[in-house]
């Protein structure tokens, strides 16, 4: 049996009293700047002219003397402008936002998508579970698929490594996730929904989907692990690395099902032993991308 992790809602989830605002998928860059108008010349300056020399002196006795001669005025000389630059606009370049999802229906209580969180740090709002693992058993954080953000898994052995996200308050909603097994071998993935810690012990629906492709359902209720529903492998062969499968973990008054791709795997079980909590992501015996979390009622 794994091991279950399991962070107290209690502290874990506290901090995110009322529904957790969703983050938006465009990320518009800011646009490019406008260059600059050229300078204008200055005008050229204007000369002026000196005048002639003084007037002449008197003859001699009897003689009339002649009078100096008349200076002419000097050429006046206009400067042109300089040449007036006028520079054109940067280019504006807006980003396009990751693919869209659609998310299952209902109203959008949650949804993540990881891209404002920064590369190689913890998800806003996610906690590791510490109640039944710790961090040895893998860690999680924000990695790069390409250009596009997702929540890492990276269990170092056969125990689940869990994160914990959601509201302690949510009863009636569908989770739906998009999971990649990047690495590993005899591995499990998938997910936890109405995760509480009433008890003292983690409480919580678990659907998983393991190497061969069967999946299973499962309730936990402190501490003890009951098996709900399974499907084998029969009508979609074993989970294969670097594939995306969408799981869905509905959960609506005493009925739960469970769905991969769209494929009904689990579905109709009638069970009351979980009524309210958030939900879980989990992986074990190898590395899983987490992705388009969606929570609605």
């Amino acid at each position: 049996m794994h091991k279950h992790a399991h962070l107290a809602l209690a502290i874990s989830l506290a901090a995110l009293a009322g529904c957790i605002t969703p983050q938006g998928y465009d990320r518009p860059d800011a646009g490019g700047a406008s260059a600059t108008g050229g300078n204008t010349a200055q005008a050229g300056a204007s000369g002026a002219g000196t005048g002639g020399a003084g007037a002449g002196t008197g003859g001699g006795p009897g003689q009339v003397g002649t009078g100096g001669r008349t200076g002419t005025g000097g050429t006046a000389v206009t400067g042109t402008g300089g040449t007036t630059v006028t520079g054109t606009g940067g280019t504006t370049v807006t980003g396009t936002g990751g693919a869209k999802v659609t998310p299952p229906p209902g109203t959008v209580l949650y949804q993540d998508d990881f891209e404002s969180d920064a590369v190689g740090g913890n998800a806003l709002n996610w906690i590791q579970d510490t109640i039944d693992s710790d961090a040895t058993d893998g860690p999680w954080t924000v990695q790069l698929d390409g250009t596009n953000h997702v929540l890492q898994g990276a269990a170092t052995g056969s125990d689940f490594t869990i994160d914990i996200g959601g509201h302690v308050t949510w009863t009636d909603y569908t989770f739906q996730v998009d999971i990649k097994m990047t690495s590993g071998s005899s591995f499990e993935f998938g997910v936890f929904g109405r995760f509480n810690t009433s008890s003292g012990k983690g409480s919580y629906y678990e659907a998983y989907m393991d190497d061969s492709g069967a999946v299973q359902l499962r309730s936990r209720t402190n501490g003890s692990t009951t098996t709900l529903g399974t499907k084998s492998k029969s009508t979609t062969g074993d989970a294969t690395l670097n594939t995306v499968y969408t799981f869905v973990l509905d959960m609506h008054g005493s009925t739960i099902s469970v769905s991969v791709n769209g494929t009904p795997r689990v579905s109709m079980v009638m069970d009351t032993s979980q009524t309210v909590g958030g939900i879980g992501l989990i992986v074990s015996g190898g590395t899983a991308e987490f992705d388009n979390v969606y929570v609605t009622e």
